[in-house]
């Protein structure tokens, strides 16, 4: 009789029964052993030996005793934020936004720097550059960092780590995913959509929680969405769903794409395209009167009220309005959400700006779906698209069974 396969079986559960307790303990925490038994459907006694192997291993750790419900208090149970610690960035043109995270989802240290990023080679070394020094300035343990995320513009498979395509970045076929785990010793990495991580942020942290069905509109450098069905992230058949951007809203004539098309809905609703247009409508007097440099416009500048007030400007900003209304008809009527949450520096316009796109989008829905979808701006204060390169990191060390040895 041959018994290797009952014993591999046996070595399976074990691992995907302690994966299960550590999850849940990082999702319920603080909860009680009982209250794990009744949440993994695992014996009692089981139970305990995974929570004992935990708390030896400096994983999980005991924090006080919880109400008593007839006999002795229970004692609670929760991950250890210093068990292990994730490093996350986001990648946006000419910018590299890096942190370290605890396993408590709390920012130890951040960096942000300008930079070109037209080579990858020159990105992921200064990502690199980055990741030194932030654990040189919290002193942490280099070897306790354990995963990396990635949020970045682009096509992106996944599954390899690869950006396919991205006209923000300028790259083609780049495997960001083994080039940066080669630069920082090894840790594994995770890469994914910007706008996806950052719609994965909003249900984890922000306007979206509680919500099953969603779409995240990044309004930013790079216009895209983020669409969540039933809690997961919706990539399509290679992962590159969500790239409203490159859709022609203009069929001739219209402006110039990064992509090299004409009449993206990027190219007219896109921070540059927004910024290039104020440069035009406004003579250089009204940018020189409240002490601004028109060559180094942001768009921090224009939502100023004494900009975003001035006749030209509210029309610019009407006009992105209504085309991104228009473009969120059509994700309603495809993906029936419950939620669409603005995001970027655009959704930052004021609520005229809101107003429009909930109006135009009406208009262009069937009476039937009017009203189905709430649509609100992201009120998160952390940059949202780096926090979902830290949950995804989270999500990927959590799948994994030891962490040490």
């Amino acid at each position: 009789m041959n018994n290797k396969g009952n014993a591999s079986n046996s070595k399976d559960i074990k691992r995907l029964n302690r994966i299960l307790v550590r999850n849940i303990i990082r999702k319920l925490g603080p909860i009680a052993r009982y209250e794990l038994a009744k949440e993994t459907g695992l014996t009692p006694p089981t139970v305990t030996v995974i929570v004992n192997e935990l708390i030896s291993d400096g994983v999980v750790l005991e924090v006080g005793h919880g109400e008593s419900s007839g006999g002795r208090r229970p004692v609670m149970l929760e991950i250890n934020p210093q068990a292990a610690y994730i490093f996350a960035l986001r990648l946006q043109r000419d910018e590299v936004v890096t942190a370290l995270f605890n396993l408590k989802g709390d920012i130890l240290s951040h960096h942000k720097r300008v930079i070109d990023t037209a080579a990858p080679e020159r990105v992921v070394e200064a990502v690199g550059n980055s990741f030194d020094w932030l654990i040189e300035d919290t002193g942490i343990d280099r070897e306790k960092v354990l995963c990396c995320g990635v949020a970045s513009p682009g096509l992106i498979n996944t599954q390899r780590g690869v950006i396919g395509h991205s006209s923000n970045l300028k790259w083609d076929r780049v495997p960001l995913g083994a080039m940066l785990s080669k630069r920082l010793y090894g840790i594994p990495v995770h890469v994914e959509n910007i706008s996806n991580a950052a719609a994965l942020a909003e249900k984890e942290y922000g306007c979206g929680r509680g919500y099953h069905d969603l779409i995240y509109l990044n309004l930013s450098v790079g216009v895209g969405a983020g669409i969540i069905i039933e809690d997961k992230i919706y990539g399509g058949s290679k992962g590159y769903a969500g790239e409203i951007g490159h859709i022609a809203v203009i069929s001739e004539n219209g402006p110039e794409c990064a992509c090299g098309r004409l009449g993206c809905l990027e190219a007219i609703c896109g921070v540059r395209a927004i910024i290039e247009r104020v440069k035009e409508a406004l003579p250089d007097a009204v940018f020189e009167s409240y002490g601004l440099n028109k060559n180094k416009l942001s768009m921090d500048d224009i939502i100023f009220p004494p900009i975003l007030e001035t006749k030209e400007v509210e029309g610019i900003f009407q006009e992105a309005g209504n085309w991104v209304g228009f473009i969120l008809a059509h994700l309603v009527s495809i993906f029936n959400p419950e939620l669409i949450i603005l995001g970027g520096e655009l959704s930052k316009a004021g609520p005229k700006f809101l107003a429009t796109v909930v109006e135009k989008m009406n208009k262009n829905l069937l009476k039937e779906l009017v009203g189905t979808a709430k649509v609100v701006c992201s009120n998160m204060k952390d940059d949202p698209a780096l926090i979902g390169a830290y949950v995804l990191a989270l999500e990927m060390l959590f799948s994994i069974e030891k962490w040490y040895g």
